[in-house]
């Protein structure tokens, strides 16, 4: 499954909140051994594109799980394997699969791959034996992933991807944010700014990647990182991973502060890499108020609720929002909708939202949902 950005203008959304911005964002955007939990509708302990289509089942396969699972009357069981619980983000989504199970009357089984990609591949193919009759992946490296999903297939069991995606098999449904787009909108708000400063787009940006492997961090690395070109003055003088990661990413940022004297912006790929790099910029003695010249605007993603404090705080700018809840939810919809031989899509994007200290306690953001005050961490 090739991620393009042109596959997005396919995808279906959600809808908008007045006076808000909102974007159809594809993503995430998360780490220790494999914890496997199983359970009804409860849970263990904790928050992109059109598949290609693979070749066609055999002629004597057997008939789908789903079918068979209908035709007897049983409760649909639904396999669910989460890339990591160490980060709050997937907390949200782990709590949205749950609701979701819940609303659609679905036996849930878990597992937590800890970051794990190898163990990931294990825990689902270890689902599929105990007779799910859905698999829902959330992927710690969309290539490593296909094993399990390309088993799933010989299998005629459906596999939708929630948040990120999978490079090979067949996918029925994936839901995250477009987040080539969510890359481009934090590109076009460091330019704004910018001008704003300084009467142009002129500026030094330090841009901090996501996990490299996930389709998350390559799309938004693709949207800003093709957006902030288009403005000649702007000059991104580092650009390093930061994993998703806040310790990564504040080691990052602080060799970034000893070798450049001049910063004007920061972006983020997630929430965690804001963090860590307002540590290292309060660490360098370099923070200065929002309204200072030599304010290190920093913008993020995700709207966790360290981000949204330092927000608040005058630490953070911006950040945008996802809404992890919510997007797991509408995943488990559509594994109902699939059941009862509705059309789902192949592609559906849920929106974004930025959120800064002029909108942070707005109702329209508020309509939103900020989900990182649900979760519990």
């Amino acid at each position: 499954m090739a991620w393009s950005s042109a596959r997005f203008d396919s995808w279906g959304t959600f809808g908008k909140s007045t006076g808000a911005l909102l974007l159809c964002a594809a993503a995430l955007a998360g780490c220790n051994k494999s914890e496997n939990t199983s359970s009804g509708s409860s849970a263990a302990k904790s928050a992109s594109e059109s598949a290609s289509a693979p070749a066609s089942a055999p002629a004597s396969a057997p008939a789908s799980a789903p079918a068979a699972a209908a035709a007897s009357g049983a409760k649909p069981k639904i396999g669910f394997s989460i890339a990591t619980l160490n980060n709050a983000f997937f907390v949200g989504l782990k709590a949205g699969v749950e609701r979701g199970a819940k609303d659609q009357n679905f036996d849930l089984v878990q597992t937590n791959a800890n970051g794990d990609a190898q163990q990931q591949v294990n825990d689902a193919l270890n689902l599929l034996s105990q007779g799910v009759t859905a698999l829902v992946l959330n992927p710690i490296d969309s290539k490593a992933i296909i094993p399990a999903v390309e088993k799933a297939n010989q299998m005629n069991i459906p596999v939708f991807t929630l948040d990120r995606g999978s490079d090979g098999g067949k996918v029925t449904s994936f839901v995250a944010s477009d987040n080539v787009a969510l890359g481009q909108t934090a590109a076009k708000w460091i330019a704004e700014q910018l001008k704003k400063r300084y009467g142009s787009e002129k500026g030094n940006v330090v841009d901090l990647i996501g996990l490299v492997g996930t389709t998350a961090a390559t799309d938004r690395e693709k949207g800003f990182s093709d957006e902030i070109a288009k403005y000649p003055d702007i000059k991104v003088v580092a650009r390093q991973e930061g994993a998703f990661d806040q310790e990564k990413s504040l080691n990052a940022m602080t060799n970034i502060l000893q070798k450049y004297p001049q910063i004007d912006a920061v972006f983020g790929a997630n929430d965690d890499n804001t963090v860590g790099a307002e540590k290292a910029i309060d660490n360098a003695g370099r923070y200065k108020p929002l309204d200072d010249k030599a304010h290190i605007m920093v913008i993020g993603a995700d709207g966790t609720a360290q981000a949204l404090s330092a927000i608040r705080a005058g630490k953070q700018d911006a950040t945008i929002s996802q809404n992890p809840i919510k997007m797991a939810a509408k995943s488990l919809q559509f594994i109902a909708d699939f059941n009862a031989k509705k059309d789902v899509p192949a592609n559906y994007a849920w929106p974004t939202m930025l959120i800064d200290k002029s909108n942070i306690g707005s109702d329209a953001v508020k309509q939103y949902g900020l989900w990182s005050e649900e979760v519990k961490q």
